[in-house]
Parts: structure tokens; C-alpha cells; sequence
């Protein structure tokens, strides 16, 4: 229903969509389904973005963004109701929110090719690359590698390697990507995150373009619970 403009372009800041519906949330708080946006809505452990939506004589905060039964509703609360259906209305994102959202997504996925490059057999579970970014795998390694892993990462980030999105069928990414998450849609396009020279994985969040924009990656102490492994980190 809403095209996912932050998917073909993560530095696109600004927007003019079409409101598509409007739900009540709460006294002075709206859901607005709109035509297309640049704002991500939160999933695969990557923060909502948040920013404005206004016309010339109205002005609402997105505070959150959520995917729901196949819409993209925004969050948003305003001293007036929004413009109706219909009517034309811009958006502007939280860039400073964003910038770092990307970064933090991205060193997520190069501490994976990292491990991937020193050939650690982890298995990827889960990530949250908020404010206390974390990515779970499955397995233990009977070896201190956190000193190892943060120097390969922090590699790829100073050869400022090149990441690029394409969007390929079920089969094209289960034959390129160096390893597939269960339960992936089979029956439309998906998209996939190459980073130069190393390899790809599906991914639908926000991205940098190069890996120097990242900045230093730092891991924290690495944590092992019952057979999975915790691997914390931040960026400088």
C-alpha cells in the first residue's frame, strides 16, 4: 500500500505523499497511512524513525513508525487533526536519529562478515542495533576471538568497502547470500545486501553507503548463555 521509499534510497530526507487513511490512537495522536515514506518503520532490530509531517497551515511529530497487517502506520501527535484522505502532505526525517540508526545497522552486518571472513561457524539469530546494540548467534566458540573479530571489523571499515541493495528472487538469494533467516517470503522479491568483496545476506533496513562512514567499531565484553553467544558493540 505505501511505497518504501527508505528501501531504494536510505538518504532520501525528505518527501510529498498522499494521505491514504487516518485512525484515531489517542487524544491529540493519529495513525496515518500515507502513499509513500522515507520514514523505516521499526523491524529486524533497527529502531522507527521519527521526524515531522506537515501542509502550510499544519504540522504533526511522528514519534514512532510500525509495520501492522501489510500497512505502515506513522505515529503521530499534533495540536489539530491532520489534513483528510487525500490530500497532499510533506515529511521530513529525524536525520541525526537516522544517520545513526544506519551506522549502527551497518556495523552490525560488518562484525557478521567479519566473523564470516575469520571463519567463526556462528549462526545468527537475532539483532537489535539500537542504543545497546547487541546480535545473538547460536553456538559457542571455544576461543577468546573478541580482540580478533574487532580488528577483522574494524578492517573492512578502513578499506571503505562499498555496500549495494538489490532486490532477487527466494531462489537468487539462497544461491548467493552466505547464509538464508527461516522463514523468508518465498512468493515476491526480496533484498539483498552485498557488501564488496566479501558477500551478501538479506537485509530490509537502512544502510550506509561505505563502510569508513560507520567509524571505529568497538565490542564489548563478549557473553555466552546457554549456547548462544552475545556480541555487544558500539561505534566512535
Amino acid at each position: 500500500m505505501t511505497k518504501e521509499l527508505f528501501l531504494e534510497d536510505s538518504y532520501l530526507k525528505t518527501m510529498t505523499a498522499t494521505i491514504l487513511e487516518i485512525y484515531p490512537e489517542a487524544p491529540g495522536k493519529w495513525k496515518l497511512v500515507l502513499s509513500e515514506t522515507v520514514f523505516y518503520p521499526k523491524g529486524g532490530g533497527q529502531p522507527s524513525d521519527q521526524g515531522i509531517l506537515f501542509t502550510e497551515d499544519w504540522k504533526g511529530k511522528i514519534y514512532q513508525v510500525l509495520s501492522q497487517e501489510g500497512k505502515i502506520l506513522h505515529y503521530v501527535e499534533a495540536a489539530t487533526p491532520p489534513p483528510s484522505p487525500g490530500e497532499k502532505i510533506q515529511g521530513e526525517l529525524d536525520w541525526e536519529r537516522r544517520y545513526l540508526n544506519m551506522r549502527l545497522h551497518s556495523a552490525g552486518h560488518i562484525i557478521d562478515f567479519a566473523l564470516h571472513l575469520l571463519k567463526y561457524e556462528l549462526t545468527p539469530l537475532k539483532a537489535d542495533h539500537g542504543k545497546k546494540a547487541t546480535i545473538w548467534y547460536q553456538g559457542v566458540l571455544n576461543v577468546d576471538f573478541r580482540e580478533s573479530l574487532e580488528s577483522k571489523a574494524n578492517t573492512l571499515v578502513s578499506e571503505d568497502l562499498r555496500f549495494s541493495t538489490q532486490f532477487v528472487s527466494h531462489d537468487v538469494l539462497a544461491k548467493k547470500a552466505l547464509y538464508i533467516q527461516p522463514n523468508l517470503p518465498t512468493n515476491k522479491p526480496l533484498r539483498m545486501l552485498t557488501l564488496e568483496t566479501v558477500g551478501s545476506v538479506a537485509d530490509g533496513g537502512t544502510q550506509v553507503c561505505k563502510t569508513k562512514e560507520v567509524g571505529h567499531i568497538r565490542l564489548l565484553p563478549i557473553e555466552v548463555k546457554d549456547g548462544t553467544t552475545l556480541i555487544r558493540y558500539s561505534i566512535e
